[in-house]
């Protein structure tokens, strides 16, 4: 890690156990076999790729695995921590005990010019564009609780194994904002839910690319396809991800899917209309 006067921590929960988490979006359990096999996919196709494909590899990226995670998947997550120096395994019994792994872990890579911490939160299906962490470091200020925001993003719905339709995502105070603290006292950008981040007096955001992609598939805990405009074109290279794994965007589900948005739209401008 080069000498700066902050580091880069980026954690991701990948099978933690956590009270309330029981039931996924399809109504499916959590963290059964079927479930854990289909996010190492993800994770191995999309999300990997792209941490490995970032301009800026200086971040750690802490990931934190339950305890009991069998011995297949304990080789896997060897193998990519020994490929990808960033990729550091943490194993933990639950929620409460990575909480406190975490800050005892963070200052074993300060040195002696560290006098701040930016931390970012992702899940294991998530994507970044290649700049997604050199952007987070070009807007670093030396301000003990300021967000970076980035707030343009995009949507990947898959509908099959090869298709999807993927929407624009504009939103303040999403889940991939990353927060600036004084080493002095940090909590980490998990200390709160992200939309608390908002309320917060230093934020610093951008929305000249889209530097994210939130994958919506069947097991989603908490996320869904919000009412946002298709689009037709997407160069999945940008976010690392091989040829052989790009989506194809399915034209008639995207045509459709904007069609259906026109009744909400048409709502909203007669809403507009008669509020003035």
């Amino acid at each position: 890690v080069e000498m700066s006067e902050f580091i880069h921590i980026i954690t991701t929960r990948f099978n933690v156990p956590t009270q309330g988490w029981d039931i996924t979006r399809e109504g499916s359990k959590p963290l059964t076999d079927e479930w854990l096999a289909d996010r190492f996919k993800l994770f191995q196709t999309y999300t990997l790729p792209s941490f490995k494909n970032q301009t800026n590899k200086n971040f750690i990226w802490l990931v934190f695995f339950d305890i009991h995670t069998s011995d297949h998947y304990k080789k896997i997550i060897n193998k990519i921590s020994s490929e990808f120096s960033p990729f550091t395994p943490v194993f933990v019994r639950d929620f409460d005990e990575m909480n406190s792994q975490l800050l005892e872990i963070i200052p074993t890579y300060f040195n002696e010019s560290t006098k701040y911490i930016i931390s970012s939160d992702l899940d294991n299906d998530d994507i970044l564009y290649k700049d997604f962490v050199k952007a987070v470091h070009d807007h670093f200020k030396p301000v003990h609780d300021m967000v970076i925001e980035p707030r343009k993003g995009l949507q990947l719905t898959k509908i099959s194994e090869t298709e999807a339709i993927v929407t624009e995502y504009y939103a303040l105070a999403n889940p991939f904002v990353s927060l600036v603290e004084s080493i002095d006292d940090f909590g980490t950008v998990i200390k709160e839910n992200h939309n608390n981040y908002r309320y917060y007096q230093h934020v610093n955001h951008y929305d000249n690319q889209e530097m994210f992609i939130q994958i919506i598939h069947k097991h989603n805990l908490m996320n869904s396809t919000f009412n946002n405009k298709c689009i037709f074109d997407l160069n999945l290279s940008d976010f690392g991800i091989s040829p052989e794994n790009h989506l194809k965007i399915n034209k008639f589900k995207s045509l459709q899917h904007n069609m259906q948005r026109v009744p909400m739209l048409v709502k909203n401008m007669i809403k507009k209309k008669f509020k003035h």
